[in-house]
């Protein structure tokens, strides 16, 4: 059988579920899945209001949402909600305003964030922010690159998507060692506009582990997890059997690859 061309794929792409999709696009990809460490959560459902408990076990927390004045002036990190938290399905508040506040919950995100990726959403923190350090941010040296407010311009082809197998720390499984491990598809580069600490306009092109991890941490954004990405088959069954009432609204938002469209500045 002759390869087909990428317009030809992404043609008949768009005839199948979204699942076989998915399944497809996994198995035509010639690059090798890579294996990756991250920690986010995004929208999917209705948002539920988290309740407060700070005993952290195999079923879960359930931390308070916080403003981002009030973690702001309690100048520490505080503990990460563990699935299924209710506030990992919350979608975070646009920053509308900088200053102070903002300047010290990134500082405190970044000293204590354990991965090369967070929001501050997972932390119970209301504020559409991102961080990238390390092997993900595209900065010199690996420093942190703070994303406030962030959305998408484009995104490269869906035929050109590129396989991972993820696994997210609010994802424990019930041993208690192991973290759920899923594998998905993320674009291979997205143009990303946001804005700094400074409230000014960024904008940047990001590929490769930068572009996995943005598009991970911009799911946990939204209410969305790795868990929408994958088949309820092929999660473990307490997971999948708490999920079924949602899976399928959630996989299409996971599965839906949205970029701005507007014609209004985005931020003023």
């Amino acid at each position: 059988m002759l390869p087909l061309e990428a317009p030809i794929i992404s043609a008949l792409l768009l005839l199948l579920p979204l699942h076989t999709r998915r399944n497809v696009l996994l198995s035509l990809s010639s690059t090798t899945t890579a294996t990756l460490s991250i920690t986010a959560f995004d929208r999917s459902g209705p948002d539920i209001e988290a309740t407060d408990n700070s005993n952290a076990n195999r079923y879960g927390t359930r931390i308070t949402m916080k403003s981002l004045e009030l973690a702001a002036e309690s100048r520490t990190l505080g503990p990460m909600a563990i699935y299924p938290d209710p506030i990992l399905r919350r979608s975070a508040s646009p920053v509308t305003q900088f200053g102070p506040a903002v300047n010290k919950v990134a500082e405190v995100l970044i000293d204590g964030m354990k991965t090369n990726s967070t929001t501050a959403i997972q932390y119970g923190i209301d504020a559409r922010m991102i961080i990238l350090k390390g092997s993900a941010s595209p900065l010199q040296s690996g420093a942190p690159l703070v994303l406030i407010n962030p959305t998408v311009l484009s995104r490269s082809g869906e035929d050109k998507m590129v396989p991972w197998i993820e696994y997210c720390s609010d994802i424990p499984l019930k041993n208690g060692g192991d973290l759920l491990e899923v594998e998905l598809l993320r674009d291979e580069l997205v143009e990303v506009a946001a804005q700094d600490l400074r409230g000014l306009p960024i904008r940047r092109a990001l590929r490769g582990e930068s572009a996995r991890a943005f598009q991970h941490e911009l799911d946990h954004l939204g209410g969305l997890l790795i868990v929408d990405h994958a088949g309820l088959e092929e999660l473990p069954q307490a997971i999948a059997e708490g999920e079924a009432p949602y899976h399928k609204v959630r996989q299409r938002q996971a599965f839906e690859r949205k970029v701005y469209q507007g014609n209004e500045p985005l931020y003023r």
